[in-house]
């Protein structure tokens, strides 16, 4: 099995900052405290870029990412924020390291 991470870059409507953080960090919290597959759940903030968030997280395999994208509290998430971002970019990696 190797594990699997993703990097996704969202660039935020103005003023939506504050509440694209809160959510973000509320779906880092319940991903790393309820799913065993997800090793790590990072959220982000580019130096002087006030409108950007950027989340890294690893998972145990890409079957343990496709599970996470179907619980409650990541389509919660989307559903909330779906309206605060102008463009998302998403990057999918294999993990060759070994810790």
């Amino acid at each position: 099995m190797s594990r699997f991470a993703i990097i996704v870059e969202f660039d935020l409507l103005e003023g939506s900052f504050d509440l694209f953080h809160q959510e973000a960090m509320k779906n880092a919290g319940a991903s790393k405290n309820e799913e065993p597959g997800c090793q790590v759940f990072d959220v982000l903030i580019p130096n002087k870029e006030k409108n950007r968030i950027v989340l890294y997280e690893v998972y145990d395999s890409e079957a343990a990412f496709q599970e996470h994208l179907m619980t409650r509290h990541f389509k919660d998430f989307s559903n909330r924020v779906s309206g605060l971002v102008r463009d998302r970019k998403l990057n999918k990696f294999g993990v060759s390291n070994t810790t």
